[in-house]
């Protein structure tokens, strides 16, 4: 397995950043390019670029809200195998995002202190000792 830890945990997925920047671009020159020809093709061309440009960025959103819900399941899951699931309904989703990182091992007393403390998603990721790597992020 990849180690993984606070400082290296973040995920910066490559392709939906190039393709946005991709569409930017495309979107800067089209913007051009109806500026100094402006016709109906032209607008067409730009208006279908601002489509794709839509399209990337709701993929994003919605790869992120249903990894998101599958997290929210998992650590729920987690919590109930541990009969600590009675206050999860308490927890943001970025906490319980966070908190999948934690060991079972650490995992009740971090609850604890998230609920207690209102431990904001960052603390959380601060407090854990030993990092369980999240592999499958999209």
């Amino acid at each position: 397995m990849a180690e993984q830890s606070y400082a290296k945990h973040a995920h910066r997925p490559r392709l939906t950043t190039i393709a946005g920047l991709f569409t930017i671009l495309s979107m800067v020159l089209l913007v051009l390019f109806v500026i100094r020809y402006p016709s109906i093709g032209s607008i067409g061309v730009f208006l279908l670029s601002c489509g794709v440009f839509t399209l990337v960025w709701i993929s994003r959103a919605y790869t992120v809200r249903l990894q998101d819900r599958i997290i929210r399941l998992e650590v729920h899951g987690r919590l109930l195998r541990l009969g600590r699931d009675r206050d999860f309904g308490r927890l943001s989703t970025g906490q319980i995002v966070a908190l999948r990182f934690a060991p079972d091992a650490e995992l009740p007393a971090l609850f604890d202190r998230a609920l207690a403390d209102n431990l904001s998603p960052d603390q959380i990721k601060r407090a854990i000792v030993n990092w369980q790597p999240d592999l499958y992020r999209t």
